[in-house]
């Protein structure tokens, strides 16, 4: 795991300038290159905006800057993983695990503990449509009448179900410093292990219990991430027309006695560390799975990360004036995670892949159905909570018993397969004998 992180930083900074030295990554590096240069023109367009005090600067460089590192990092990862895969000293291990594949998995305590991890985040996903259609309705419906608070405790649930941290709420602070403190001990771990074994390297740490780690590492990602990116959200609201439409979540970071530029600029800066150590812990630890232990593969959740972080960026740092593009946004992001999924198979378990897909599946109607919604102000208007809540109902039970019946064709398929292959054997043996 060390020495996947250390291979990540190293490739993460081999940067050619000449076009000529590029090959054969021409497109990996030249994105590289515009990622790099959009980052560092955000940075001093942020800082100017916050020098003259320009809210619509602030935001779209904020924006432009999140986005921009984002798509860095996973532009670098990936590049790193052909690199790995193909050019290494034990390329051929790579090779195994992208070719391993387990039909079933056992009903282990670790199991069962990624299982129930894999539902959060599926809630996780499924929450930010959720919450930008229940901003919509409250706009459309009760902002007139200055009642919010239906909208505002489906949203405080929601937080609390998806462990994602509310600016409104009074448990923030101990969430702010839980979560930071998570941080900064996988920091400080991931440090002392490096030195020692860079020190000792005949006698290292053996790393065999970070596996246990890393599922929660994953439960913590989105909320951390959220957590930070959502500060610097709130404030580039500020004075803007989001601001005036925003409920109390805005209320923490518009206090007076905050100096904005100073947190804004922290903020931003404790997303980039968290973000960067976080993504490089998730996805470099590799190793050949155990059969019937539910395990993923590092460049699948390398990709699915990214995409939810982007699917996060896309709701929290779109402007609401913006909201039929953030829509569009969201569908093309879960389409594409959708996509992944079924060609890449991310995990080694087959099963998990399926059904991760179904959830995927699912989060892709919900978008679907916010973004029909949220574009058309008359049908929002006009359709009741629970006949929306009806079509998302039947939507996903529709997705249920349409994966349950492909589940069982692709059964009876392998079924009657060995059936055949048994038959056939058989016969061989019988002509030899």
């Amino acid at each position: 795991m060390i020495d996947n992180l250390s291979s990540q930083f190293s490739n993460f900074w081999r940067l050619p300038l000449r076009w000529r030295l590029m090959k054969p990554y021409y497109t990996h590096h030249t994105l590289s290159w515009i990622f790099i240069l959009t980052l560092t023109a955000s940075v001093v367009v942020l800082t100017v905006g916050l020098a003259l005090d320009l809210a619509q600067v602030v935001r779209i460089s904020t924006l432009t800057f999140v986005v921009s590192l984002n798509a860095l990092f996973m532009t670098r990862q990936h590049l790193y993983y052909i690199r790995r895969t193909y050019l290494t000293y034990d390329a051929e291990h790579y090779l195994v695990l992208d070719t391993t594949k387990y039909h079933y998995f056992d009903w282990s305590l670790f199991n069962i503990v990624q299982i129930v991890i894999l539902f959060i985040e599926f809630l996780q996903l499924l929450s930010f449509p959720i919450r930008d259609l229940l901003d919509a309705l409250q706009l459309s419906r009760n902002q007139s009448l200055g009642d919010g608070d239906e909208s505002d405790t489906a949203s405080f649930i929601i937080g609390i179900i998806t462990m994602f941290a509310n600016l409104s709420s009074k448990f923030y602070i101990i969430q702010l410093w839980f979560l930071v403190s998570v941080i900064a001990c996988v920091a400080l771990a991931m440090s002392i292990i490096h030195v020692y074994n860079s020190w000792r390297p005949h006698q290292p740490i053996a790393l065999y219990w970070v596996k246990y780690l890393l599922p929660l590492a994953n439960l913590f990602y989105l909320p951390i991430l959220v957590m930070l990116i959502g500060s610097a959200a709130c404030l580039s609201k500020l004075d803007t027309e989001d601001y005036k439409d925003s409920a109390s979540g805005l209320l923490r970071c518009n206090d007076p006695s905050i100096v904005k530029p100073l947190y804004l600029s922290l903020s931003i800066v404790a997303y980039t560390a968290g973000y960067i150590i976080l993504t490089s812990f998730v996805t470099s630890f590799d190793r050949i799975p155990i059969e019937g232990e539910i395990h993923y593969k590092s460049q699948g959740v390398a990709f699915l990360k990214n995409m939810s972080m982007l699917l996060s960026i896309d709701f929290l740092l779109v402007a609401n004036s913006y909201r039929h593009i953030r829509s569009i946004l969201s569908l093309v992001i879960v389409l594409f995670m959708v996509c992944f999924n079924i060609s890449t198979q991310p995990c080694f378990v087959d099963q998990i892949n399926y059904w991760r897909t179904f959830g995927f599946c699912c989060i892709l109607w919900v978008a679907l159905i916010v973004t029909m919604l949220t574009n058309e102000t008359g049908t929002l208007d006009s359709i009741s909570v629970g006949g929306i809540a009806s079509a998302l109902a039947v939507g996903a039970v529709i997705l249920l018993v349409l994966f349950m019946a492909v589940r069982r064709v692709r059964y009876n398929s392998d079924k009657a397969s060995a059936l055949a292959n048994a038959s056939l054997v058989n016969a061989a043996s019988n002509t030899a004998n």
